[in-house]
């Protein structure tokens, strides 16, 4: 019997997914909450709410996706620090209530769904790699601050198109919730959903290999 699969894409901006067999996928946005840090409100993770969402499917044979979160070498060490230990919340939770668990890498799931990369986006890699090669030849400062910054440009757009791509998947997947990917600030929906279509296809292999 196939088992009920939650999947999570982690961060303040990301989102909660559930397949139950042939129902619809029930999908959440990462329920947060304001603090105040240091005099100023920033957003934190409402374990309460989020605690909700995985007790009600105690009682169930689950298995738990989550997007494994990789170094990030661009985040401060107090980000950095919160994210690990943000990611460490929901992992506590989930072995708490003897889910299944598998940390898969972005690359990983993604691999799944090729339609995600599209010729448009391969062209900006392979465009981000040439003047990466490049950028290794620049001897001036000002060139290499200029050729960095068409980098992060092209960056910034590749990420865009990709989280596109992923509400757009999603909302073909199951049109009848398309309406949760209309916004841009929905990509984390998008991709908690596709996780979990992920892991409904390779849970029999998962099974295998435990």
């Amino acid at each position: 019997m196939d088992k009920v699969i939650i999947s999570i894409d982690p961060g303040l901006k990301g989102g909660i997914s559930v397949l139950d067999g042939d129902k619809v996928p029930t999908v959440y946005k990462m329920p947060v909450k304001p603090v105040i840090v240091n005099k100023k409100k920033k957003n934190t993770y409402d374990m309460v709410e989020i605690v909700k969402i995985f007790s009600s499917h105690k009682d169930k044979k689950v298995l738990f996706f989550i997007e494994k979160q990789m170094g990030l070498g661009r985040e401060s060490a107090v980000s950095t620090m919160t994210i690990g230990k943000n990611y460490g919340l929901l992992l506590g939770v989930a072995y708490a209530l003897d889910f299944e668990i598998e940390e898969i890498s972005s690359q990983k799931w993604k691999k799944h769904f090729p339609g995600l990369i599209t010729d448009g986006m391969k062209s900006i890699k392979l465009e981000m790699k040439d003047l990466r090669v490049f950028g290794k030849t620049l001897k001036d400062k000002a060139a290499e601050k200029l050729n960095k910054k068409k980098i992060d440009k092209l960056g910034r757009n590749f990420k865009y198109l990709a989280k596109a791509e992923a509400r757009y998947l999603a909302s073909i997947k199951y049109p009848e919730i398309s309406d949760r990917f209309k916004l841009v600030s929905s990509d984390g929906l998008a991709e908690s959903l596709l996780i979990a279509l992920y892991g409904r296809d390779k849970q029999n292999e998962l099974v295998q290999n435990s």
